[in-house]
């Protein structure tokens, strides 16, 4: 297959169809009310698809054209999508080959361009592609005597039906693009604000942020704690604290996340400079999330949206001396003096949801597998984008993961008895992420619930540096918990039990084994087997290690794409 030749015609005739949609709608009056949402939908579209005909095309640099080449999955991945954005776009794409308006959105050539290119596009002709072929259209359609069923394609309903299936798809591609085009995000953050324009013409602003970031993993001097006062309240879920920031002009709820001194620091003959050195990774650690845009807080209807992470936004980081800990504080995702009246905790984690039972029946409150897919969905799309930022997050439990649920008017807590679609999983915990490239502290730990998430090579004292694989795994142990619908606590009661007993961890191979064995079995039974196989492949790290580009799309067609279907449940 001609892979270049493949996704120029797939890529122009995209933007070919989107100019004629926006053409044929400037002037129907069925289109009053709906005219401003639905240009502003294909406006959008055309800004990602300038950005990925540039990122992909471009002679110097494009991602399709230089040395060394992507990898054959990769290439075919990108095909792939486009293809079936162009299936979507499909009759309309035909409308413009029978009535003759392909010359009329051609893309435009310059007698000066020595290379006289169809994909030698910049802004200026792009401009000039967009704006000339909008004038023909308006121009000619009215004289076009369209056949009856081509003027439904333009009915309403219809429309916005199709404008959103093609949106699945682009968006896909969008996501995809974060994980092989890194050192293009590295070229744009570097770039400044011209840079940053350039990744959010393509939805990747964050990412490009993310990655800067980690590139430059430590606090500036000038980084400084928050002012104020915390106050906590009653409702606390796992680690996580509701509380009030006082300022003296103003206060807020938010949501605190309490951390102890580390040892080292409660030593009486610390001298400053080791006090210092000691709190300095609380503070390079508050500095990152402040600055890497996790939350969608940002997000704007005129603006291509980004890659989601869905995780609460840092607001800063206090150094409690008195109480010898630190405090990560983070901003809630709705305004708690805008709800409702209700019993429900503000905060509610996944683990705590599990172990909900019915008063009468002394039963799991078990969600339907919908709204379990969903919660699952959420979680693996998020690791996805945090790795495609170049970000580990080290520390993925139950536990560590707050639900939601979305609603028309914004998000809200978790409601009591809730089952319907809009369960948001906020992946959270971030005590030991760090970026990729940055080094890994082999500090043991031997509590026995935590190990049960790690990876056999991360329990008790790690033998191996992190890596991706082991945050997957972590993510199949999480996974599994949602489709049994029991904790691991729960699952494995009578081994932490006995390792409180004696003193000593699991055997890790054995929990591995035990794992395994659930999810090829009781878990298929209860989820199917696209599900499990999901889980089975994240806990094996099934995935492929020809490259990073290779890994990331193996990881989204065995997990992501398996819990998509699910959504449709």
């Amino acid at each position: 297959m001609d892979i270049y030749g493949t996704a120029t015609t797939a890529i122009t005739q995209l933007i070919q169809v989107a100019i004629f949609i926006k053409g044929v709608i400037s002037d129907m009056r069925s289109y009053e009310e709906d005219r401003a949402t639905i240009q502003l939908k294909l406006d959008l579209q055309l800004v990602s698809l300038e950005m990925f005909y540039r990122r992909l095309l471009d002679k110097e640099g494009g991602l399709l054209i230089k040395k060394p080449p992507l990898s054959e999955r990769a290439t075919n991945a990108i095909c792939g999508l486009l293809i079936k954005m162009n299936g979507v776009l499909a009759e309309y794409s035909e409308i413009i080959s029978r009535y003759d308006l392909r010359s009329d959105l051609a893309v435009p050539t310059d007698a000066d361009d020595n290379n006289n290119s169809s994909t030698a596009v910049d802004e200026r002709r792009f401009t000039e592609w967009k704006n000339r072929g909008l004038k023909q259209v308006r121009e000619k359609w009215k004289n076009l005597k369209l056949k009856g069923f081509h003027w439904a394609l333009f009915d309403r309903e219809r429309l916005l039906a199709v404008l959103s299936s093609y949106k699945e798809w682009s968006d896909n591609l969008r996501d995809l693009m974060q994980h092989f085009a890194q050192e293009a995000m590295y070229e744009m953050a570097d770039a400044g604000v011209a840079g940053l324009s350039l990744a959010a013409n393509a939805g990747l602003e964050s990412v490009a942020k993310r990655q800067k970031v980690a590139a430059e993993p430590h606090a500036p001097d000038g980084f400084a704690e928050l002012g104020g006062e915390i106050v906590d309240e009653a409702s606390r879920s796992d680690g996580f604290q509701l509380a009030r920031w006082v300022r003296a002009d103003s206060s807020s709820r938010v949501m605190v996340e309490y951390r102890d001194y580390p040892a080292g620091l409660l030593e009486d003959d610390l001298d400053p400079e080791g006090i210092m050195d000691l709190k300095q990774p609380i503070r390079d650690l508050a500095w990152l999330l402040q600055n890497s845009s996790f939350a969608d807080s940002d997000a704007n209807a005129e603006q291509v949206e980004q890659p989601l992470i869905y995780s609460l936004q840092c607001i800063g980081y206090q150094d409690q001396v008195d109480k010898k800990r630190f405090a990560l504080i983070y901003q809630l995702p709705f305004s708690v003096a805008d709800q409702p009246e209700s019993k429900a905790p503000l905060l509610l984690t996944l683990h705590e949801r599990i172990l909900q039972i019915e008063m009468k029946t002394k039963h799991p409150q078990k969600p339907p597998l919908g709204s379990r897919f969903e919660i699952a969905y959420c979680i693996s799309l998020s690791l996805s984008n945090i790795h495609g930022s170049r970000w580990l997050h080290k520390n993925i439990s139950s536990q560590g993961i707050l639900l939601f649920q979305r609603e028309e008017k914004g998000i809200r807590p978790l409601q009591p008895g809730f089952s319907g679609r809009g369960c948001l999983a906020f992946l959270n915990d971030w005590e030991y992420a760090r970026p990729m490239d940055s080094r890994t502290h082999m500090r043991g730990d031997f509590d026995a619930v935590r190990n049960l998430y790690r990876h056999p090579d991360r329990q008790g004292a790690p033998g191996r540096e992190f890596a991706r694989k082991h945050d997957i795994y972590a993510l199949g142990v999480v996974l599994l918990e949602i489709g049994m619908w029991r904790t691991m606590p729960q699952l494995f009661a009578s081994r932490i039990k006995d390792a409180q007993r004696t003193g000593k961890l699991p055997r890790a191979k054995d929990v591995y084994q035990a794992l395994l064995s659930l999810a090829q079995i009781s878990l298929a039974n209860e989820m199917g087997s696209n599900y499990s196989a999901a889980v089975i492949a994240c806990l094996k790290g099934d995935f492929a290690q020809s490259s990073d580009v290779d890994f990331s799309l193996d990881f989204r067609e065995k997990v992501i794409d398996r819990m998509s279907i699910g959504l449709k449940l």
